[in-house]
């Protein structure tokens, strides 16, 4: 049986029922129970079962929790779940799967496969994920797929997440059995919590394959870390939690040269980044940063030397403008 988990938090209605439409319309059968992590979600995750098949609706686990973020969501379905339960599906809550996402997750998994992703887009993209991060496994194809799932190599996917990830978590299916006690962190809220959960399984032995064809359509609800803007509180908070990330994997994961390298680029990217929106938040007077804006400063206190440069850049910019 698949289990599959959808944390819930969302402001527009009818999003959570276009998600659940979608698991009910794949193609062929398929034995599930859908976990809904209801997290504190401003439209009640009851009103969005309106007009699903009855046979369907039967399927669904409504969970509730204090506002606690996707991971903690995630995490309480995990620990909810009935031992028949034999692998794991993700999907967010303002994202729809293709009908033939699960055909291709159950192949790969009769298959062998322990950890399965898929090629995906966003309505606001002109390329798929994989385009855009130039993904291509070089793996075999899956027997009985064709060419539309091939395997992939754990130890090369471990380096392309750290690079540019083209792993989707509406996209990630797992065998139970891989994944155990482990589970999402909690202390990352807006970003990188599902590459380190990725990160963390892909240390193990893992056989994994990836849907070459794009299976899931990423929509614009709720969502922080796609949608933030920038020079706001929730720009920071990801900044923040991008940050947190980098520092976890150069403390916590075996590193080599190479990926040192670009952990260390990226995090002199984000502090560009943290002084660009916090020099915004000041103009602005949005002090509502300014708890988050410190956090930042005492993990990474070298920001300080790079804000003056930041603040000159800004005046230079505004005077050219004039």
């Amino acid at each position: 049986m698949i289990g599959v988990v959808i944390p819930y938090f969302q402001r527009k209605p009818g999003l959570l029922n276009r998600a659940l439409r979608s698991i009910a319309a794949q193609e062929g059968e398929h034995r599930l129970r859908v976990y809904v992590v209801d997290d504190a979600s401003p439209v009640p995750a009851e009103g969005e079962l309106a007009g699903l098949d009855e046979s369907f609706a039967e399927k669904i686990v409504i969970l509730r929790q204090p506002n606690g973020g996707p991971g903690t969501a995630r995490n309480l379905a995990l620990d909810k779940m009935t031992d028949d339960i034999g692998f794991v599906a993700f999907l967010d809550s303002d994202d729809a799967w293709g009908k033939n996402h699960l055909h291709n997750v159950t192949a790969a998994f009769a298959a062998g496969a322990d950890f399965y992703l898929a090629d995906h887009q966003r309505e606001e993209d002109s390329q798929t994920r994989f385009a855009q991060c130039g993904y291509w496994p070089k793996g075999a194809a899956v027997v009985g797929t064709g060419d539309a799932v091939l395997w992939c190599d754990a130890r090369t996917m471990f380096r392309e997440i750290l690079q540019r990830s083209p792993v989707g978590t509406s996209t990630v299916a797992i065998r139970r059995s891989k994944i155990g006690q482990l589970r999402f962190p909690t202390w990352l809220r807006s970003a990188g919590e599902d590459s380190i959960f990725w990160l963390e399984l892909l240390r193990g032995d893992m056989r994994v394959a990836a849907g070459m064809t794009s299976e899931v359509s990423y929509g614009r609800g709720v969502s922080i870390f796609n949608h933030r803007g920038w020079g706001n509180a929730a720009a920071v908070r990801t900044t923040f939690d991008e940050m947190q990330m980098q520092i976890h994997l150069r403390r916590n994961f075996p590193l080599d040269r190479e990926m040192l390298a670009q952990s260390n680029a990226q995090s002199r990217r984000l502090d560009l980044a943290f002084c660009a929106n916090l020099i915004a938040c000041v103009r602005r007077l949005q002090w509502s940063a300014a708890g988050l804006a410190w956090a930042y400063i005492r993990q990474r206190p070298e920001v300080l030397l790079r804000l003056p440069g930041a603040a000159l850049g800004v005046l230079w910019r505004q005077a050219e403008r004039k």
